[in-house]
């Protein structure tokens, strides 16, 4: 190739790259800085119900779709794949959560539930994976800490 089509053949990948990218902005969304197409496809898909207020949020999606997602709520963590399934575990059912990270991989979170499944959420690097920990642990070990009858109509009082 001649130099002139060769830097035409990359500006033409790296334009169509950067197009194809969703322009919305990616990583763990804390309450207060949520995108709209993400709220608008939690409601879309009936994900968070009306009680409930999200904490935080991470989209795994590189075109950040909404399609694969880890949510934490005022009452549960929610693990949602469009493609496979939706699942979700009550705060108060959740035993242990534990943290590494790993250079390539990002931050892995391992969350055991008290029937012992364990979840795994998989934050890539430089996208706030210790904000979505911070956030769940801080809502488990408020709610561990509770008396069963407190536990009842908090969620108005949490964040």
């Amino acid at each position: 190739m001649k130099p002139t089509k060769k830097s035409a053949y990359i500006t033409l990948s790296a334009l169509l790259l950067f197009f194809s990218c969703s322009l919305n902005e990616g990583g763990v969304r804390a309450a207060n800085n949520m995108e709209k197409y993400a709220l608008d496809y939690i409601k879309k898909n009936q994900l968070v119900e009306e009680s409930e207020k999200i904490l935080a949020y991470y989209d795994y999606t590189i075109s950040l779709d909404g399609t694969e997602a880890a949510i934490l709520t005022s009452s549960r963590l929610i693990y949602h794949n469009s493609e496979t399934l939706t699942s979700s575990v009550n705060l108060e059912d959740i035993r242990d959560v534990q943290h590494r990270k790993e250079t390539l991989i990002g931050d892995i979170i391992e969350v055991t539930t008290a029937d012992g499944e364990v979840w795994v959420i998989e934050i890539t690097p430089l996208n706030q994976g210790e904000t979505f920990l911070k956030i769940l642990k801080s809502k488990v070990n408020y709610r561990s800490k509770m008396k069963p009858y407190e536990k009842k109509n908090t969620e108005e009082y949490l964040f």
